[in-house]
C-alpha cells in the first residue's frame, strides 16, 4: 500500500503516552492522532523513513499495545516556526506484524471513531503540547550560576541538571556548556526541581535561543547521543505492513 493511501485512513485526535525504543533506550512521546493501522507520534526529532522501531501505547483503559512499528511518514517543524504554530512535527508510524492487546486497540480507536461522529473528539488536533523533544540521557559538564555540575539528560528544549542550587522555579540563570572542545552560553529558566531517587537537580528551559544557536546545540547532542547504528529499515510494500 502506498504512502498516499496510508494517509488516507481515518484518523482520530488523540493524547496518549507512547514508548519509542531508538538508540538503545526508551523515550516517552505523545500520540497527535491515531488509527486502526497506526500513530502519529508528536516529536521535534522524527525518525528517518522506513526505519522499524518498537512501540508500547499505553490505552486510558489499562492495557498496554505494544509492537512494532514503520516510519511511513514524517513532519519536520519549518525553520523560524514558533512551536505551537503549524504543522505539529512528528512521524507517523504504521504496525508491522503482529501487535498485542489488538482486539482492545481496535475497540479503543473504534471508541473514538464513535465520539467523533457525536461531536465530542477526545482531543483537538490544535491542542499544544508543553513536551514534544525527545530527550537524550548524556552527560554533559555545565556551569549553572557559577558552579560545575553535569546534565543527567539534554532536548532541544531544556535540560536536567544534578545540582544542589536551591534556585526557585521561575529563575532565570545563566549555563555555560562544553560542547567538544568549544563552550557553548545561553540563558535559562527553572521550570521544576527535582527530587527522584538516585536524582536531584532542576528541569530547566532554554530561553531566547536563536535559531543557529540551537541547531548547533541538537547538532551536538545528537552526535553525542548514543549510535543507532542498529536501525532497522522495511520497505514500503512489505507484507506484514498492516
Amino acid at each position: 500500500m502506498g504512502t498516499s493511501e496510508q494517509r488516507r485512513e481515518a484518523r482520530y485526535p488523540a493524547r496518549i503516552v507512547a514508548r519509542v525504543v531508538r538508540r538503545g533506550q526508551s523515550i516517552e512521546l505523545l500520540t497527535n492522532d491515531v488509527s486502526f493501522r497506526g500513530v502519529f507520534l508528536r516529536t521535534d526529532s522524527p525518525p528517518a523513513l522506513r526505519q522499524l522501531m518498537k512501540v508500547e501505547l499505553l490505552l486510558p483503559s489499562g492495557p498496554v499495545v505494544s509492537g512494532h512499528a514503520m516510519v511511513v511518514h514524517v513532519t519536520n517543524r519549518p525553520e523560524g516556526q514558533p512551536k505551537g504554530e503549524g504543522a505539529v512535527p512528528g512521524a507517523g508510524v504504521q504496525f508491522w506484524g503482529p501487535i498485542t492487546h489488538a482486539r482492545e486497540w481496535e475497540q479503543f480507536v473504534h471508541q473514538l471513531k464513535v465520539r467523533e461522529r457525536a461531536g465530542m473528539a477526545a482531543a483537538k488536533t490544535t491542542d499544544k503540547v508543553r513536551r514534544a523533544s525527545e530527550r537524550f540521557k548524556l552527560s554533559l559538564e555545565v556551569v549553572l550560576d557559577g558552579k560545575t555540575s553535569m546534565t543527567r539528560d539534554v532536548s532541544e528544549n531544556g535540560m536536567a541538571i544534578r545540582t544542589d542550587l536551591p534556585l526557585p522555579v521561575g529563575t532565570r540563570a545563566r549555563i555555560e556548556m562544553r560542547a567538544g572542545d568549544q563552550w557553548m552560553h545561553f540563558d535559562v529558566v527553572v521550570r521544576r526541581a527535582i527530587d527522584e531517587s538516585g536524582f536531584r537537580g532542576l528541569g530547566v528551559e532554554l530561553a531566547d535561543l536563536d535559531p543557529a544557536k540551537r541547531a548547533a546545540l541538537v547538532a551536538f547532542v545528537r552526535r553525542s547521543a548514543p549510535s543507532d547504528d542498529e536501525s532497522i529499515f522495511i520497505e514500503i510494500d512489505d507484507p506484514e505492513l498492516h
